[in-house]
């Protein structure tokens, strides 16, 4: 039944993408983050639906005169810098045929980076966006939280079959980076800050805020029972920003303290010996294994400090790659950097470590400057709640990056997708004025004569803030 489901889906969105282009950018993040297709049991299982949606978007957006000119801003132009600079890397890599493989692989996703901000703007678009990448990845959190409750938190928590998300670290990982999201979209809701456009949506929006709130919760507990170390790591990063960013913070101690002290709740005895491993590291196989990939890392960049080995260089096999080791162990384990900045700097040295960072500050720059001022000089509350959002996931993601190879992570160019989109939001969005601002100015138009609402209306521009 799922196969004909999704079948169906996708027939469907083929005809709506090719009339309604920015429908393919939500349809693409649907793909990629769900993965329906590995979710299914029989003909459609593994079927390349990124391939066709990307291919009629693709189409549409040749097609179609509904787009924006492309931005040229800090990120897309780091963007083309770490393009240029990772097929320099490819070009000089020790293992070339599979540093040009993972290449390509990269450039698709910056493909759909790129034609992002052509095809989606205006706070529609926008928040249809937000809300299939949240909602695609709080499904996992919703069912894991659900899971993670009904055996005690005894298992890890996976995610789905035969996708990048499938170890319990990258899909713990990526609920970290959606979890401020599914907040802000829970308070959108439950507190109506804008029309949807549709009757039915507005009359269940509370439900649907109280709903989102639960998920909420049930994906912290699903990051939780992932038993990723790394996971819980970029957890605890965030829970202080997540926390001061709430409401009723007292009653949430209280309830905390009466589930702690007076019902003895306490965490599953598995989840406490996986996290008290951090502290033993030396005894640890996994840590070593990593403490000894990130030294392999270092010094292939002192010997190449500006190109490093490329991608994949993995691939030249073991007894290559202890060669740069500062230890060897009595184990053999999957050649992974087990970290972003190691992963960057073994493979593109500084200068694409450098790339990659600028990249990163730049994005986290533009998401701030849209947080402090959406809310006093738009007024557009969700506006400035979501690049709040944007910018705690991204510090999860950097803190827990620590620990994991998820340079390429394609969540990640999306945040910096958004971040451009947004910005263009709000300084194309029109400035704020007060109630008491039209009131004052309509009474002055109308003592002078000026009774039409277009003059008016400019008279309100020329007093709005940061216009």
């Amino acid at each position: 039944m799922r196969d004909y489901v999704l079948a169906l889906i996708l027939v469907a969105l083929v005809p709506v993408i090719l009339r309604h282009a920015w429908v393919g950018i939500a349809a693409l993040f649907w793909i990629s983050l769900f993965t329906p297709q590995l979710q299914v049991w029989s003909f459609m299982q593994g079927f390349p639906a990124a391939v066709l949606i990307t291919g009629v978007t693709l189409v549409a957006l040749v097609l179609s005169s509904d787009r924006k000119p492309f931005p040229v801003t800090r990120e897309t132009v780091m963007l083309f810098v770490l393009a240029a600079y990772f097929a320099m890397t490819s070009f000089l890599a020790v293992n070339s045929d599979g540093a040009w493989d993972f290449w390509l692989h990269l450039m698709k996703i910056l493909l759909i980076t790129f034609i992002t901000p052509l095809l989606i703007y205006g706070e529609r678009r926008i928040l249809v966006v937000l809300l299939v990448i949240t909602g695609s990845l709080a499904f996992f959190g919703f069912k894991g939280g659900l899971f993670a409750i009904g055996t005690g938190g005894a298992y890890m928590v996976l995610g789905p079959v035969g996708s990048y998300l499938s170890g319990n670290t990258y899909i713990g990982l990526a609920m970290i980076m959606v979890l401020p999201l599914i907040l802000v979209s829970a308070r959108m809701f439950h507190q109506n800050w804008v029309d949807f456009g549709s009757p039915l949506l507005q009359r269940f929006a509370r439900p649907l805020g109280y709903a989102g709130y639960a998920v909420f919760w049930l994906t912290a507990i699903a990051i939780l029972a992932t038993h990723s170390r790394g996971a819980f790591v970029g957890l605890l990063a965030v829970a202080p920003l997540l926390f001061l960013h709430m409401k009723k913070k007292w009653l949430m101690l209280g309830l905390g303290f009466v589930a702690v002290v007076v019902v003895g709740v306490t965490a599953p005895e598995p989840l406490v010996e996986r996290w008290q491993t951090i502290e033993t590291y030396e005894e640890d196989r996994s840590a070593m294994q990593r403490i000894q990939s990130w030294g392999v890392a270092w010094n292939i960049a002192m010997e190449r400090p500006l190109t490093g080995m490329g991608f994949r260089y993995g691939g030249m096999g073991y007894d290559w790659w202890v060669s740069y080791a500062n230890f060897e162990g009595d184990w053999r384990h999957v050649l992974s950097p087990h970290s972003i900045y190691f992963g960057v700097l073994g493979q593109h040295g500084f200068g694409g470590l450098a790339v990659y960072l600028l990249l990163v500050i730049f994005t986290l720059s533009t998401l701030n400057r849209v947080r402090r001022t959406a809310r006093r000089r738009t007024g557009q509350v969700w506006l400035a709640e979501y690049a709040w959002a944007l910018q705690v996931g991204l510090a999860g993601y950097l803190v827990a990056g620590i620990f994991l190879d998820v340079a390429y992570f394609n969540l990640f160019y999306a945040f910096v997708a958004l971040a451009v989109i947004m910005r263009r939001e709000l300084e194309e969005a029109p400035a704020a004025a007060t109630a008491q601002d039209r009131e004052s100015l309509l009474q002055v138009g109308t003592r002078r004569g000026t009774r039409s609402p277009g003059a008016v209306g400019a008279a309100v521009q020329t007093r709005m803030p940061g216009s």
